[in-house]
């Protein structure tokens, strides 16, 4: 056998030149016929894709990149000495109400808020000790709500909101001892007072109880956020400012860090949202709508009034939009420099991929299978987008699109009465 392979072997070494050529060239044509064949049953062969109908939002946008104008101020801590929030982020300010607590050193300032928490918590068992478990009489109703409270727990521990995780903590403790009483446990409260009492006493409250006060010279929201740009912008004379320096501002701003400051009050519950648009892109706006605005990668929409930027001189080719919001929480308090989406229109319908749609008789729509047989659905297009098209929906047009239509995206040959088996 291995005699007869060498003596194959010698007689390929002994094909002539031209031999090999046309060997080599038998090969490829063979590859192109192949990959031919194999194109041509993929085309004659095409697999039914379908595309359930579910109504769908889409918008026309504009998107930009704008700089937060706020009314806000700085909190100075204390030189010296430990200031402690007495306030949560994003919360609402009385002028002359307490911003912060003066310690004179961070001991203390541990010192006297473990005594106050002691003291919520004795205050809590001596009212669990007072009262019956409450309205819920069923450990599985407690046992969800326990279930949700870990869940919520968890989704603000993501996203560092230390507050909330303290308040929700505190909720599951409640819950869990409620539950405890529920299905008959004994709880010693007795013992427990008895405890936090004796901790209580081992701290000596009078040495460390804060030494002053920080108080807020305007009523605001209180945020912990500070980037030092508080005051670099004029926010009574936003109009003012212009394209170039607008462009100016937001390269600036880039470049922001948070500082050391304890904090800020934002004292007017109107901000503004600048960004440079060019005027074609904002032609069919007027000063005076209302608009939605999509914060690129959150899920937060802010609905905007248009201030001015939208009516601009024909001569301009670029304008400075103004948007003005009264929405304000601890997040928009800490917002600088964010990549905006403006909807100018809305469009609701079916959206399916473009090659769902086809012409029959002259009107536009698409094939839906319908238990294994193609049917017609009239449809007008409402709007392409870069990879879809949004497809008129309406429950009272007859012969038009269904609610749940599996909708043929891909097929060969369709029309109306197919069976697809």
């Amino acid at each position: 056998m291995a005699k007869e392979q060498k003596e194959k072997a010698k007689k390929l070494n002994k094909l002539t030149a031209s031999q090999k050529q046309s060997l080599a060239i038998i090969f490829f044509l063979v590859l192109i016929v192949v990959y031919i064949g194999s194109q041509c049953y993929s085309v004659m062969n095409v697999r039914l894709q379908t595309q359930t109908a579910l109504i769908s939002t889409v918008y026309e946008e504009v998107e930009a990149t704008a700089l937060v104008v706020r009314d806000e101020h700085i909190v100075s801590p204390q030189g010296g000495s430990v200031n402690v929030p007495s306030v949560s982020n994003g919360e609402k300010v009385k002028n002359g109400g307490e911003l912060a607590k003066v310690f004179g050193s961070a001991e203390n300032a541990a010192a006297y808020a473990e005594y106050l928490e002691l003291e919520q918590e004795l205050a809590y068992y001596a009212q669990m000790e007072s009262q019956a478990v409450g309205q819920v009489t069923d450990v599985e109703s407690l046992d969800a709500d326990i279930l949700q409270n870990v869940n919520s727990y968890i989704r603000a521990n993501a996203a560092m909101d230390f507050q909330q995780c303290k308040d929700y903590s505190s909720q599951l403790n409640d819950k869990f001892t409620r539950r405890q009483m529920l299905i008959g446990q004994d709880i010693d409260f007795a013992s427990i007072v008895t405890e936090i009492t004796s901790e209580m006493d081992a701290i000596n409250i009078n040495s460390c109880k804060p030494v002053g006060y920080i108080s807020a010279d305007a009523s605001g929201i209180f945020s912990d956020y500070t980037d030092g740009l508080e005051q670099a912008y004029d926010f009574k004379n936003v109009e003012e400012i212009t394209p170039e320096m607008l462009e100016g501002y937001i390269e600036g701003a880039k470049d922001a860090v948070p500082t050391d400051d304890m904090g800020k009050l934002v004292t007017s519950f109107d901000w503004y949202m600048l960004a440079v648009v060019e005027r074609e892109d904002v032609a069919e706006l007027k000063n005076g709508d209302k608009v939605d605005v999509a914060i690129k990668g959150t899920d937060r929409v802010i609905t905007c009034k248009i201030v001015s930027g939208a009516d601009t001189d024909l001569s301009a080719d670029k304008s400075v939009l103004i948007l003005k919001s009264s929405d304000m929480n601890s997040d928009i308090a800490s917002m600088r420099v964010e990549n905006i989406q403006i909807r100018t229109k809305e469009y609701t319908g079916i959206k399916v991929s473009p090659n769902a749609v086809h012409i029959k008789d002259g009107e536009k729509g698409v094939y839906a299978l319908v238990s294994s047989v193609v049917e017609w659905r009239k449809a007008d297009v409402l709007y392409t987008g870069k990879d879809y098209v949004v497809l008129n929906y309406s429950t009272e047009e007859s012969g038009g699109i269904k609610l749940y239509d599996e909708i043929i995206i891909k097929g060969k040959e369709l029309h109306d009465g197919k069976v697809y088996t």
